[in-house]
């Protein structure tokens, strides 16, 4: 891409004009209601092979508001809203020197998320619509960006939960004890403190991907955010609490989680597996203003609805984490969506390589919780095409001897086969499967004729197309892609 597209994107207003210039933003002019229906538009959407970003212009009884959805759902999209290589590889490198070099935030007296304060009498459904995103969905909902900080230290901590609306100035913030949040809130609780949140609704996209990379404790996620854009990311202070947030945000919810820690009711909520959520009980916490630009653009992710790439900074985590134990051996991952199922693309050139594929497998479900499947692959499978990672299975693959099933462990609760053992009152756990796709190496040169091994792949000579197909069919053709 060019560099000064990258530079032009600040906040959110910017990246929807960059996916404009790219041809991939949709308008919608008509009122949409955004309980139900917003979210039901978003699925509608699979259907396309490209996903667009979606601007909602009108939203049902909430004149001056807009609604967005679908921004991060094209990875070239958002490389290009980065200043990234959409390459795999070249984006991972990019990630981890933004990791190793972070570019602290830099204060600033006032910005655009400050042109409207609201102090009093707050009805912050009023303020700013949520939506349930699902039948049986029973709440409504935001899906902030997150900021607090160590009650002890002051280190900022940036991340992604949900808020369920409780009421005019409460809301439930799902933060969960085995997140960075959970523990920052645990330290607040063991000594009596008020715990003070800022909700962060529509802000640059470097900032969202910056709140979904795993990074370790302490580590300032907007610092993160600031190394993938080249500069500081501008912050302003807070109007009642002592944090600061992004000064270009579309809407800023500021709130204490306050003794004697009360909790809210939250779910069941559409979770990215596609499966309604379970109903669970995070804190309350109390609204103290709330700020917001002129016209204000609510961000709203929608799950299982188009796929988001936002993980593709864990994604360069997880490739350090493989690289660090076993070198050049691996050429590439891939996480999907929650990390449930990740991905290994590996390259075998001696014999003693035999083997080290499980290690690796073994060190990739070290990663994280939530990592349940391992799939490993050859260096000419492309892990981007499921058609081909599922042919490196059927034809690599001997499911009785390649195919490891491992005793359970911790997964995730949003997993329903793992998650429903919690209201059972029992451990959240799962097995964990391993399944190996490369060919083995023993297999890998046997000869049925000279230089033709049982694994060669059938080629034809290349032509080319515009030599048979008529210009107009060509060009068709080409749109389609």
């Amino acid at each position: 891409m060019a560099l000064s597209s990258a530079c032009q994107v600040t906040d959110l207003r910017s990246a929807l004009e960059v996916a404009e210039r790219r041809g991939e933003l949709v308008r919608i002019s008509r009122s949409v209601d955004p309980g139900l229906e917003l979210p039901s538009v978003m699925r509608a959407m699979r259907e396309f092979r490209s996903k667009p970003a979606v601007l909602f212009e009108q939203i049902a009884g909430h004149p001056g508001l807009k609604g967005c959805s679908g921004l991060f759902s094209e990875r070239a999209r958002v490389a290009d809203l980065l200043g990234i290589s959409a390459d795999s590889l070249s984006s991972k490198a990019t990630f981890l020197d933004a990791l190793d070099h972070p570019i602290p935030p830099t204060m600033v007296s006032t910005g655009p998320c400050k042109e409207n304060v609201v102090t009093k009498d707050i009805d912050v459904n009023k303020l700013l619509f949520s939506t349930r995103g699902a039948n049986h969905s029973n709440h409504e909902y935001y899906q902030p960006v997150v900021i607090i900080k160590n009650p002890i230290t002051g280190q900022y901590n940036t991340s992604i939960y949900r808020s369920c609306v409780q009421g005019p100035d409460t809301v439930t913030v799902n933060i969960r004890w085995n997140q960075h949040g959970g523990y920052l809130l645990s330290m607040a609780k063991e000594r009596g403190l008020t715990f003070p949140v800022a909700l962060c609704i529509g802000v640059d996209p470097a900032i969202y991907v910056a709140a979904l990379t795993k990074m370790p404790l302490g580590f300032n996620e907007l610092g993160f955010a600031g190394a993938i854009r080249g500069k500081p990311i501008e912050l302003v202070p807070c109007e009642t609490i002592d944090l600061a947030v992004p000064a270009g945000a579309e809407f800023i919810i500021e709130g204490e989680i306050r003794p004697p820690y009360r909790l809210g009711d939250d779910g069941p909520w559409p979770e990215y597996f596609g499966y309604l959520g379970m109903n669970i009980h995070p804190p309350i916490m109390d609204i103290t203003a709330v700020t917001h630009r002129d016209n204000p653009i609510n961000y709203l992710f929608v799950p299982h609805a188009v796929t988001d790439v936002m993980n593709m900074g864990t994604d360069a985590q997880f490739y350090r984490h493989l690289k660090a134990f076993a070198g050049d051996f691996v050429v590439d991952t891939r996480l999907d969506v929650g990390y449930h199922r990740v991905l290994v693309k590996l390259k075998k050139t001696e014999s003693h390589h035999e083997g080290l594929q499980i290690s690796v497998a073994y060190a990739a479900l070290g990663f994280d919780c939530p990592v349940d499947n391992v799939i490993l692959v050859d260096e000419d499978i492309d892990i981007y095409d499921e058609a081909r990672v599922w042919w490196a299975i059927n034809t690599r693959c001997n499911p009785a001897r390649q195919v490891h099933v491992l005793p359970e462990a911790r997964t995730h609760q949003n997993c329903p086969i793992a998650g429903v053992r919690e209201m059972l009152d029992e451990p959240i756990n799962k097995g964990k499967m391993i399944i190996d796709a490369t060919v083995p190496w023993n297999m890998r040169h046997m000869e049925k004729g000279p230089g033709i091994t049982y694994f060669t792949q059938s080629n034809w000579p290349e032509v080319e197309l515009a030599d048979f197909l008529e210009a107009s069919d060509l060009e068709k053709l080409s749109r389609a892609h």
